[in-house]
């Protein structure tokens, strides 16, 4: 817990350098054309665990269970090589998938662009710094990227066209957030590995090395949750509504910052909980108190912030983000609540039930989107989502407390 708050420094460091980034973009681009750019963050959404394989949440978890150092290097390139496998089918459908949307070349390339550097996240390992317990080393990696970005596109849109602009962003945001995967893969290695670097491209295995499919598959199933609805309401040609229901989100995401970074940091604590009923239960009640109340702060401040940002962006169709604030935040409190229970329900290796309710929600939300967005746009799409994830949220914690409850061997 020391090192927490330096964590925290350095991830809203890195967050607020991603949010100006986006930011500036609103402001150059407009409401209309910004939906460009708002599309390729939701269609990264799904390009994230497909690049994850779940890792983010079960890889610490089996590092635990493993003690030699050498089994460790071993697990680290048998979990990375899948993974950048993974980036020639992502490339094919994600082309594929573009065609949905415009068939017309400069807004095609910008697209793919924009979702491909809005997916790459799901390739960080951050998994390996937090078992390693060296997080700050990689926050400063991704800091460091977040500020050759937004230097970057400042250059970028003082010194270019606006006609070639964006397709200049986009590959600069690229190739940057590419450069910063390998010196984080590097950097690991270089501080924790007692083995020469070697890998060998293998398909993904099931449910080994920190690789999970049912994690994966249940992540996917969650982006339907949170981003599907996004793509029904540009599908419903409503660019305006979604690039401001897409920047309302961004700054939501900073309460998502503080809740993933409390759960990096506590995540080997709580793989060890499950060795004790008692010491399983005070995790949860901890964890959970934590988040809750940190994500009531935050998310008070974003509601704030989406009430003042029109106004800097000087774009009055931006206003409609006030709308959609309070059950968005409302959301991401609850959220971190769930945050949590699905976290400790891993622990207990319960991912096809977390599977199971991550496809019904996912489908629920999409049949409400489909039913509502056309009339309601952006504000039906964060009151389904806030609707759906309570009752996913309150089905996983029940069952999570069932299973405490009948299992059968504690320490």
């Amino acid at each position: 817990m020391k090192t927490l708050p330096i964590n925290f420094l350095l991830s809203y460091s890195s967050t607020f350098a991603g949010f100006l980034i986006i930011l500036l973009l609103a402001r150059v681009l407009g409401a209309e054309n910004f939906s460009w750019v708002a599309l390729g963050l939701a269609i990264g959404g799904f390009i994230v665990p497909l690049f994850n394989l779940g890792s983010d949440r079960t890889f610490v978890r089996d590092a635990v269970a493993r003690s030699q150092t050498d089994l460790i290097d071993e697990m680290v390139l048998a979990n990375l090589s899948p993974r950048l496998l993974m980036v020639i089918p992502i490339m094919v459908i994600l082309i594929c998938f573009t065609l949905f949307f415009t068939d017309v070349m400069k807004d095609a390339i910008p697209l793919i662009g924009f979702s491909l550097w809005a997916g790459l996240i799901g390739l960080y390992p951050a998994s390996w710094f937090d078992y390693s317990h060296d997080v700050r080393r990689q926050n400063l990696i991704v800091l460091s990227e977040r500020a050759v970005s937004l230097l970057l596109i400042y250059g970028l849109y003082t010194y270019t066209s606006d006609s070639w602009g964006i397709l200049a962003v986009g590959t600069c945001l690229l190739a940057v957030r590419s450069f910063s995967i390998f010196l984080q893969i590097r950097s690991w290695w270089v501080h924790h590995a007692s083995m020469a670097f070697r890998i060998h491209f293998t398909l993904p295995k099931q449910n080994t090395n920190g690789i999970n499919w049912h994690i994966t598959i249940a992540t996917v199933a969650n982006a339907f949750l949170t981003y599907g609805n996004q793509l029904l309401l540009a599908a419903n040609n409503n660019p305006i509504e979604l690039s401001s229901y897409s920047l309302a989100f961004q700054i939501i995401m900073i309460v998502f910052l503080f809740q993933g970074q409390a759960i990096r940091i506590s995540s080997r604590s709580i793989a060890e909980a499950c060795r004790s009923k008692k010491a399983l239960l005070h995790s949860i009640a901890n964890n959970s108190a934590i988040l809750f109340v940190g994500s009531t702060i935050l998310a008070f401040g974003a509601w704030a912030a989406i009430q003042f940002l029109p106004y800097i962006l000087t774009d009055p169709r931006f206003a409609t983000m006030s709308k959609i604030a309070i059950p968005l935040c409302i959301w991401v409190v609850v959220g971190g609540v769930g945050l949590s229970i699905s976290q400790h329900s891993l622990v207990l290796s319960q991912e096809r039930f977390l599977l199971f309710t991550a496809i019904a929600g996912g489908i629920i939300a999409l049949f409400l989107g489909s039913l509502f967005i056309p009339d309601y746009v952006a504000l039906a799409v964060a009151v389904i989502l806030l609707i759906v994830h309570c009752f996913m949220i309150l089905v996983n914690t029940i069952w999570l407390f069932h299973t405490i409850k009948t299992q059968e061997v504690w320490a």
